[in-house]
């Protein structure tokens, strides 16, 4: 309630700029629905970070397919778990936090027990705060989720005007919240360290819009010459005309004893304006503008932006994705039968950078060079192949004889020489002296 006071209390910038002190989860949400920009915000964390999935892996053996494994993969074809992931971590973006609700036998409201296998979860859905009130917590200070939630209530209105209303209890929800500092309960809204610039954004695009409507087109002056005598009935045409020409395709008038002048316009620039709000939302987020706005800002510029938009994405995969959503939710699974119990697991994330065909083949280009460079075997071609062409084994995709065929087409073709009329290469050639073999003593020297 402080922010926005300055001399003493005086002067409430808040107030005299129109900003709200408290916001809701429902402002967080209209704002996401009706700008652009602001859902921008609030997506493309999201988007990133979970585009492509994971792979679950308890043997790093690819030919080898664990119980654990194989089940992860049936449920995860069934339920989608990545894409319910990037809905959950969008959610929670909107609020506080957000919850995934784990469709699971029995009674919602007490403990969940054992499954008999994994299709017993029937669903996963997630809640957003506004939807998923806490209702009872752990005030026990000698347990482990001292201070964490028990009970939710979770509620949410059906097309037909009704509402959901279930109890659920803690071992049945999975609880995200992103960017918590004093603990692990709630989080920082995305959008609430930029609500005031979205403001300002709403007002700078609103009057600007409003003065290019005014200054563009400041109207038509209609003069009627005195002098002239014009009839009820000429002057209520003449106005019909002119409504017309205004409003609708007419652009000739029919008139007598009137002059029509336009009075101009201009227009009001306010881009640069929008160009630092931009810029301060930009830098606010940790989104760059490029992402932001979907626009390019030159080939370095652009080059260094994702370089840096990458980093950032794989630290949150390592330091939120994987710990706080992943992680718990393998360990809810297993804590009810689902999963089978396993000694250790890795997630493992797809590649950040994505490379284009040409520049696949300039990178397999240049290691290629490395052989000659050095004079010594730097790469396999193998390693070329697979790690930077993304092709499997020659030998997986060719049978020995074809390759064999291949190589002897890529030999390049042995010299051709005219030979003397008799058809004899030696016929003519000039005897050759032998040349003295060079000693261990001239070799040594």
């Amino acid at each position: 309630m402080q922010a926005g006071l300055s001399f003493g209390g005086d002067r409430d910038l808040y107030s005299a700029l129109g900003y709200s002190r408290v916001l809701t989860p429902g402002m967080y949400r209209g704002r996401f629905i009706r700008d652009g920009i602001a859902a921008r915000v609030v997506e493309v964390k999201p988007q990133e970070t979970w585009r492509g999935g994971a792979e679950i892996i308890e043997d790093e053996d690819e030919s080898v397919e664990t119980e654990f494994e194989q089940t992860w993969d049936e449920l995860n074809k069934r339920l989608h778990i990545w894409s319910v992931f990037q809905r959950l971590d969008t959610l929670a973006g909107l609020g506080r936090y957000a919850v995934l609700f784990v469709g699971l036998p029995g009674d919602s409201a007490v403990p969940a027990g054992k499954v008999r296998n994994a299709d017993d979860v029937l669903y996963l859905t997630p809640y957003a705060e506004e939807e998923s009130t806490i209702q009872t917590w752990d005030t026990n200070t000698q347990s482990e989720r001292f201070g964490q939630p028990l009970t939710y209530k979770l509620k949410r209105a059906t097309s037909g005007g009704k509402s959901i209303d279930v109890t659920a209890h803690w071992t049945r929800v999975l609880h995200v919240a992103d960017g918590g500092l004093e603990d692990t309960v709630y989080g920082v809204p995305r959008l609430e360290r930029v609500y005031n610039l979205f403001d300002n954004v709403e007002k700078v695009v609103g009057s600007g819009s409003e003065a290019f409507w005014r200054r563009v087109h400041r109207g038509t002056q209609v003069e009627v010459d005195p002098a002239i005598k014009v009839s009820d009935a000429e002057l209520a045409d003449m106005k019909e005309q002119i409504k017309e020409y205004e409003h609708n395709l007419r652009r000739t008038l029919t008139t007598r004893g009137v002059t029509i002048q336009e009075l101009g316009g201009d227009v009001s620039n306010f881009g640069p304006q929008i160009t630092s709000l931009m810029a301060l939302i930009s830098g606010a987020t940790g989104i760059p503008q490029r992402l932001l706005l979907g626009s390019e800002r030159g080939e370095l510029a652009s080059t260094q932006d994702k370089k840096a938009w990458d980093e950032r994405i794989q630290d949150r995969r390592d330091s939120y994705a994987e710990p706080i959503v992943v992680r718990p939710f393998i360990d809810l699974l297993t804590r009810v039968g689902v999963l089978p119990e396993v000694e250790d697991y890795s997630v493992r994330w797809p590649a950040m950078v994505e490379h284009s065909e040409t520049e696949k083949a300039d990178i397999a280009t240049k290691w290629a060079d490395l052989n000659s460079k050095q004079g010594d075997i730097v790469v396999l071609a193998s390693e070329i192949r697979g790690r930077v062409l993304g092709l499997d084994p020659i030998e997986d995709s060719v049978d020995e004889m074809d390759l064999e065929k291949m190589r002897e087409e890529l030999k390049p073709p042995a010299p051709v020489l005219a030979l003397p009329p008799g058809g004899d290469p030696n016929a003519n050639a000039e005897p050759v002296e032998p040349v003295d073999q060079p000693t261990d003593e001239d070799e040594a020297q």
